[in-house]
């Protein structure tokens, strides 16, 4: 009997330590260093739906609002700006090319270092992690994280990390866990700018596999090779 209760501890102890598959993040993204002007623009909204291989992403800001999600076979993405409703769809193995192909052009992995300092963030021990990456004029860009490993790594972030794979644009591999808060330093025509993603509320309630699903009725809808080519045209001008 007693090595029964034992054993029957260690069980329930394993249960209560492994990390939550299915969540949901409430987050607010904020950019310091802007014109006092754009500030209130720089401003955003999001909640992150986490399912195994599932996920959605609902954004909002003064500009407008976005969604996108992943069914696990299928990513739908639409926004509406200024009363322009537009979107696209991709298939599983239309992303899993454009990644190949974005992996082959990445030349230097980022480093990345766990660090001992510690803090709560809505209810979840946080360990900060600095995330080190080096740009085609290798000119370095530190990410601060702060991750916990109560809550797992959501199975759409790929190494290479990807705002349609997750939400979030940046590496995921070497993080033993989810980001609760990530601060990033960077420039733009000069000017310092620091963005700030914090989390307010984290939800572990059941999520029905509806969640995931998109009515793009209204929406002015892209093939996701159509998308590539109209990136590849803006970065271009």
């Amino acid at each position: 009997m007693k090595k029964s209760l034992i054993l029957l501890a260690f069980a329930v102890s394993g249960l209560c330590t492994k990390a939550q598959e299915n969540y949901t993040i409430k987050m607010n993204l904020k950019i310091d260093g802007l014109p006092a002007e754009y500030a209130g623009f720089a401003e955003q909204e999001m909640t992150n739906y986490y399912k195994g291989d599932k996920y959605k992403t609902e954004m909002t800001s003064m500009m407008g609002a976005s969604t996108t999600a992943f069914d696990g076979n299928k990513l739908v993405s639409i926004s509406e700006q200024m009363g322009e409703k537009s979107g696209f769809s991709a298939t599983k193995a239309e992303l899993d090319e454009a990644e190949k192909k974005k992996a082959k052009k990445d030349e230097k992995k980022p480093k990345v270092e766990i660090t001992s300092d510690k803090k709560m963030i809505a209810g979840y021990e946080c360990t900060k992690a600095i995330v080190t990456s080096t740009d085609k004029d290798k000119k370095e860009h530190k990410t601060i994280l702060w991750f916990t490993e109560k809550l797992k790594k959501p199975k759409t972030a790929n190494a290479k990390g990807s705002k349609s794979r997750g939400g979030m644009d940046f590496d995921f591999e070497g993080i033993n866990g989810m980001p609760l808060e990530i601060e990033i330093d960077t420039e733009n025509s000069g000017q310092k700018m620091k963005i700030l993603i914090s989390t307010s509320e984290v939800s572990t309630a059941a999520l029905d596999d509806k969640i995931f699903e998109i009515n793009t009725e209204g929406y002015k809808m892209l093939s996701y090779k159509e998308v590539l080519e109209k990136q590849k045209g803006d970065s271009k001008e």
